[in-house]
């Protein structure tokens, strides 16, 4: 007997247990009427660049993740040394990249008062930016707060993100859909 549907599966009780007739593998996307509204998974490999801010590391992981559909993203300061350095870890895990955020938070003081983000997080900025193109998109920087960007950079674009990431993420996926359709 019939005992409900989702989406293009049906629900058959029988005895003392249940069977799921239908393709289980091959939910239909965004099906009318149904509770089945699954995303495709997107296959760019993600690399998540920052400084102090953790916070919002996890949240635009959890973002990407959870709302996007990405695989997890790489984030250098979770990934294992297996006995590299931190610039050949890098390298490696760089390497495999095909879509990276930056985070520019206001995590250094200078001498004069002023902040900026972390040195780190501008040397990776400059090496995404020179091998994967500043005009492809695929270097997503995000902003947070006052900070004194480097001068070779200003007029680019980027997403403040001041009000956390979730208050951002719409311009954060249109910000990726924009990169999908520069391909």
């Amino acid at each position: 007997m019939e005992i409900g549907k989702i989406g293009q599966l049906t629900i058959n009780q029988h005895g003392d247990g249940a069977n799921i007739v239908g393709d289980v593998t091959a939910p239909t996307p965004h099906q009318s009427g149904s509770a089945v509204h699954t995303q495709p998974e997107h296959k760019e490999k993600v690399f998540i660049v920052h400084g102090h801010d953790e916070k919002s590391v996890y949240e635009l992981k959890n973002y990407l993740q959870n709302t996007l559909k990405f695989a997890e993203p790489t984030v250098l300061s979770s990934v294992a040394g297996k006995s590299r350095t931190v610039i050949e870890t890098f390298e490696e895990e760089a390497a495999q990249a095909s879509l990276v955020f930056v985070l520019m938070t206001p995590d250094d003081a200078q001498g004069d008062g002023r902040l900026r983000a972390r040195q780190n997080v501008v040397f990776e900025l400059g090496y995404f930016l020179g091998r994967l193109g500043r005009r492809s998109g695929r270097t997503i920087v995000l902003l947070r707060g006052d900070v004194e960007l480097p001068s070779d950079i200003r007029g680019m674009l980027y997403i403040r993100f001041d009000h956390g990431i979730l208050a951002a993420g719409e311009e954060i996926r249109r910000a990726i859909e924009a990169v999908a359709e520069n391909d």
